[in-house]
């Protein structure tokens, strides 16, 4: 059994785009050195090509909020509903992914979600908004706590 974290997003999305900034960050994180850390962008059911049968797998994206922008939340498999406002423009949502994940994979261990609270996106920007940016020390450090959380669960 591995471990996947897959960042995913729009880098031409504005805050969209705030998964593979993460991973950027990331991926030389000693933390994480143990874990297989993938930027798929807008990849979709594609997703499911990257997983192994057993892998427990943790997904990285922006989710769409009013108020807390910039907070960090850990959703479990059964958390996720299709109200879940993500950002990203992705084939389907986050729950369609995961049940998609489940027909194809039935053997996965454990799939998370890690969303990052963002008020907007917008089309072709390749920048993060002032209140992500001002957070984003934060916000890198929230996401591994919430990666460390999900991989112990």
């Amino acid at each position: 059994m591995g471990v996947k974290i897959i960042f995913v997003g729009n880098p031409l999305g504005g805050d969209d785009g705030v998964g593979p900034h993460l991973y950027s960050l990331l991926r030389e994180d000693d933390r994480l050195k143990d874990y297989d850390l993938l930027e798929l962008g807008v990849i979709g059911l594609d997703m499911v090509s990257y997983v192994e049968d057993d892998d427990k797998l943790i997904i990285i994206d922006a989710v769409r909020s009013e108020e807390n922008v910039g907070e960090v939340v850990l959703l479990a498999e059964e958390d996720l509903t299709s109200d879940l406002k993500v950002v990203s423009q992705h084939d389907f949502g986050i729950e369609e992914t995961s049940k998609v994940l489940r027909i194809y994979k039935p053997s996965l261990d454990k799939i998370s979600f890690v969303g990052i609270k963002v008020k907007e996106v917008k089309s072709y920007n390749d920048k993060l908004s002032k209140e992500i940016t001002n957070k984003i020390d934060i916000i890198k450090e929230e996401v591994v706590k919430k990666i460390l959380e999900a991989i112990k669960k």
